[in-house]
């Protein structure tokens, strides 16, 4: 659309302009000293309206992805306190058990001693009669 400027500058207050070509339409009307020209786009208004709900489904995904994270963080915490209780529990256990060196040193002189004591009392018996 071609309107030379001193058709524009003679628009009484209010009046304008109006093209359609398609789907795409621009009005230009006179305000004042100032003109106001919009332009309108069914394509663009649809294709605004798709990425407007687009960015609202993705803001719920990530509303719900930021929950489900923040669960198994709470989770993790969770998990890793019981995992440090057992551990303490754990060597707990182990601190209240006897040494195994410890162990085999005292079978090892109980079997000793029950051995002599058992031999002299085979002795005795053999030549007592």
């Amino acid at each position: 659309m071609t309107i030379p400027f001193q058709n524009l500058l003679d628009l009484p207050e209010g009046a304008g302009y109006r093209h359609r070509d398609g789907r795409a339409s621009v009005d230009i009307r006179r305000q004042g000293d100032s003109l106001a020209v919009t332009g309108h786009c069914d394509s663009l208004m649809r294709r605004c309206l798709f990425y407007e709900e687009e960015v609202f489904r993705r803001q719920v995904r990530e509303d719900s992805l930021l929950q489900t994270v923040e669960f198994y963080k709470q989770e993790l915490v969770r998990i890793r306190s019981e995992t440090e209780q057992d551990i303490t529990e754990v060597k707990t256990e182990f601190k209240q058990r006897f040494n195994p060196v410890k162990i085999s040193l005292i079978a090892f002189i109980a079997g000793m001693a029950s051995g002599i004591v058992l031999t002299v009392l085979i002795k005795r018996r053999l030549y007592e009669k």
